[in-house]
Parts: structure tokens; C-alpha cells; sequence
């Protein structure tokens, strides 16, 4: 019963849930979707937001919101690491537990469609959820029970979780298709990353008639509530430590905490993290350890990680992708050469980068897909990397160890490939050349600047010469 959003493993592992008074305009926006005050039509909300961005925390406060009203059916949060929560085997039968608990009136119709068919439990989940669910809800119906007073939920968290990307798409189609036709007022949540395969999942034709969709972005402010969670919790530091009398009164600042905040990039996980290393260690001093954080003393040793749950996050989702080589010359493109040549209008763009590196239209889009949950691609093909906690990783060898990015390597190689580019293009237009001696400019600069040994020519300048 570990899906259970109050579970006891859950509980065990300090499942997230919102700071007070935080996340507020979301968790509204979904009460009124559930209470019909918004998109009544819609059977499914699909919550989703880049990795760390805190979908887990709303779910989790909205699911003790419907719980303390009866709004609450049931829930399932998935978690990779989990046996039983990391695929649905045990879903249906999950789900349906808690619609007894939740609905006692029910159980007899469930119980009895467990006696009628002993191996329901090993048909397609598609049979699950009408033998199980479905039917007996209807059932309940018929005799003069109103499903219409009260706005039912069913809440799923982490789809993408969930082992099996084909299981992912399933999941929601069999949702849609159970419910989309009954004649309960029933509404289901799922929370996930905005990944491409669920994206084509949730355009799909038969889902989008039954769905209505909340991204988290900067529209509802996380940065405010950020600020407050690290100022809220640096107080509580401030007072419940045991090494509370060594920490000065004023400390953090006011200009740490806008540090903090930005370098959260709008993402929870990056905060909670800070927090957690800072004031988790009762033998450790809070403000060295906000030093640490801040690169102003060094770690106290191999097992002094500051952002080992960081870690985790971004070895998970660099460990899906299919052509790693490909995608750290992407990566050392974006965090290594665009931060040092801003004013080249391609150079954030995904047709820019394709023909930079002599890609076919299309490539560099295609390669930053599984990377959905921390690198955005705007429908301009403008790139965004959601996370400004990724460039510290993949530049650290200590953490992203297989995944790291040597700059000079990446300043060498995309340095030669600028020389084959502007010898391409020697014939263009005066404006198209001076670009181009402009980007090669900077980035031989910054290759001299970070190391005179190597020799220039490496990689890519061996190929093309």
C-alpha cells in the first residue's frame, strides 16, 4: 500500500508536500477544476512540469485537501525505485481498494465481481477497471446513489515513473476509456514530466476531448514561494539546530536568499535540497555548510555531498537517453560556448545548432526530446535549460562522473568546427562572415583562456580537414 499518498513509506521516505501558503494559485486552479468551476468538461487533468519543479508536493497537498473534504477516491504515486510502485501491475487493485475504503456503500459490488471472476486480477487492465471499478460504481449508481453532490477524485502521481513507457501511455488511455462514458462525476489527476512519448499520449485523438492540461511555469510565481520556503526554513534552522548559538542573528541575508532563489531556476528541488544539507546534519554548522553550498569552503570529504538528491535526479534522466555521446556535444554546446557568444541570434535555436553542426533539420530537437524534464524547446525552437544546477554537474567530474563535460575539449572541437563552418561560408554575405569570425573569435579566446597545451586542432578538426 505504499502508493498511497499517506502511506507509511511514503512517510518513512519524507514524501514532499507544499510549504504553507505556498503554491496556493495552482492548488486553487485544481480545486476548480474538480469543484466544476473550470473545464467541467474535461475528465482528466494532466499536471505536468520540468523535473524538481514540485508536482509531487501539490499532489500531495491537494490529496489531503480532498481527503479532509471526501472529495478523495483514491491515489497511486509511483516511484522508480520501488518494486511495487515502479509498474501497474498492482494498480487496479490498488486503486480499487481505496474506492471501497472511500465509498463502503461499494464494497459489496467489488467483492462480489472478485467472487464472479477469482482471475480478474491477471486480465488486461482494461477488464480490471471496468469489472472492478467501472461496474461497480455504475452499479451503486443505479440504486439512487449521487455521484453529483460531491466531486470525486482519483489522483495519480510520477506516471513517468512507471517502468514501461508503453504501460505509461496505457495507464491514461484505459483511464479515459473506463470513465469518459459513465454516468459518475468522477476526475482523475495525473502528474508527470512533460516527456515526448506522454506528450503524444495525451495528443492523442481519443484523449483530448476528456482532458485539460496545468504546466508549471512561471505563471504562478514559484520564485515568490521559493524565496519564502528558504526563508521560512532558514529561520526554523536558526532556532531548532543544536549548533543554533554558534549561527549569527542576520544570517542568511536577504541577497543570499535572492541567490538561492535564482539559482533554484524556478525548480523545488533545488531549494529543498539546500535545506536539507544545510540544517540536516546536527554535528555540522549551518552557515559553513551554507559556505559549502555557496562554493566559499570546500566539502568536508568524499561524503560530504551537498547535492547528492541533485545528483540522483540528473543521472536518471541523462542514464534514458539513447546516443550519450551525441547529447553531451549538445550539451557542451549550450552550457559551455552560448553563455560566452550572447548577441548571435542562432545560437539558442535549434535550426542554428543543426546547421552549426552540420546536422540534418530536425536532429538537435530530436536529441534534446528525452530530455524534456530539465531542457525546454519553445515552439520557436528556442532552447531554455530549465535547471541553472546542471552546469555546476556535468562540469564537475566528482558528480556527473560518466557524463561530464571537459570545456576545453568542448571549446577545441566546436572551435574547429566554426573554422570549417567559416571556410564554408567564406563566399556569404559580409554580415553572415563577420558573424561567423565573431562566434570562432570568442570561442578560440575562451579555449586559449582555459588551457595553452592542448593543441587547438582536435576532434572534429581532424575529420573535416
Amino acid at each position: 500500500m505504499g502508493a498511497l499518498y499517506n502511506s507509511f513509506e511514503r512517510d518513512l521516505l519524507d514524501a514532499p508536500k507544499c510549504h504553507p501558503h505556498t503554491r496556493v494559485a495552482v492548488i486553487n486552479k485544481l480545486i476548480d477544476w474538480l469543484t466544476g468551476k473550470i473545464d467541467d468538461q474535461a475528465l482528466i487533468m494532466w499536471l505536468y512540469g520540468a523535473a524538481g519543479a514540485g508536482k509531487s508536493a501539490i499532489v500531495h497537498t491537494l490529496a489531503e485537501i480532498c481527503d479532509e473534504k471526501g472529495w478523495l477516491l483514491a491515489t497511486f504515486f509511483f516511484w522508480k525505485t520501488a518494486p511495487e510502485r515502479n509498474n501497474a501491475s498492482r494498480f487496479v487493485a490498488t486503486i480499487a481498494h481505496q474506492i471501497a475504503q472511500a465509498i463502503p456503500a461499494v464494497r459489496e459490488f467489488i467483492e462480489a465481481a472478485l467472487n464472479d471472476s477469482r482471475h480478474v486480477l491477471d486480465l488486461s487492465m482494461d477488464t480490471q477497471l471496468s469489472k472492478l471499478i467501472l461496474e461497480p460504481l455504475v452499479r451503486l449508481h443505479s440504486t439512487g446513489f449521487n455521484f453529483q453532490n460531491c466531486p470525486f477524485a482519483i489522483i495519480v502521481d510520477g506516471l513517468d515513473e512507471c517502468q514501461s513507457k508503453d504501460i505509461q501511455s496505457k495507464v491514461v488511455k484505459s483511464l479515459a476509456a473506463a470513465f469518459h462514458r459513465s454516468p459518475l462525476r468522477i476526475r482523475i489527476l495525473i502528474a508527470s514530466r512533460p516527456e515526448v512519448y506522454l506528450k503524444s499520449t495525451f495528443n492523442s485523438s481519443p484523449i483530448q476531448p476528456h482532458l485539460t492540461r496545468l504546466a508549471l511555469s512561471d505563471e504562478y510565481s514559484p520564485e515568490k514561494d521559493i524565496y519564502q520556503f528558504l526563508k521560512d526554513s532558514f529561520d526554523k534552522i536558526r532556532r531548532e539546530h543544536p549548533l543554533a548559538h554558534y549561527i549569527p542573528s542576520s544570517w542568511p541575508s536577504s541577497d543570499i536568499l535572492d541567490e538561492l532563489t535564482k539559482k533554484s531556476s524556478g525548480q523545488f528541488i533545488f531549494a529543498s535540497t539546500t535545506v536539507k544539507y544545510i540544517g540536516g546534519d546536527p554535528h555540522q554548522l549551518p552557515h559553513r555548510r551554507l559556505d559549502v553550498v555557496r562554493r566559499l569552503q570546500p566539502p568536508k570529504g568524499e561524503k560530504d555531498m551537498p547535492y547528492a538528491e541533485l545528483n540522483s535526479l540528473y543521472h536518471h534522466v541523462l542514464s534514458n537517453v539513447d546516443d550519450i555521446e551525441a547529447l553531451k556535444q549538445v550539451l557542451g554546446f549550450l552550457i559551455i560556448i552560448c553563455p560566452v557568444l550572447v548577441g548571435i541570434d542562432w545560437i539558442d535555436s535549434t535550426d542554428g545548432v543543426d546547421d552549426f553542426f552540420f546536422w540534418q533539420p530536425g536532429e538537435m530537437e530530436a536529441c534534446l526530446s528525452q530530455l524534456a524534464s530539465i531542457i525546454e524547446v519553445s515552439r520557436y525552437r528556442k532552447i531554455s535549460i530549465l535547471h541553472a544546477s546542471l552546469s555546476d554537474f556535468l562540469l564537475d567530474p566528482s558528480r556527473s562522473r560518466q557524463f561530464y563535460l571537459c570545456r576545453e575539449s568542448i571549446l577545441g572541437d566546436c572551435a574547429a568546427l566554426g573554422l570549417c563552418r567559416l571556410r564554408q561560408q567564406a563566399a556569404l554575405s559580409c554580415g553572415s562572415f563577420l558573424l561567423f569570425q565573431k562566434f570562432i573569435l570568442g570561442v578560440l579566446i575562451c579555449r586559449m583562456f582555459y588551457s595553452r597545451e592542448e593543441p587547438l586542432l582536435c576532434g572534429y578538426c581532424y575529420r573535416m580537414h
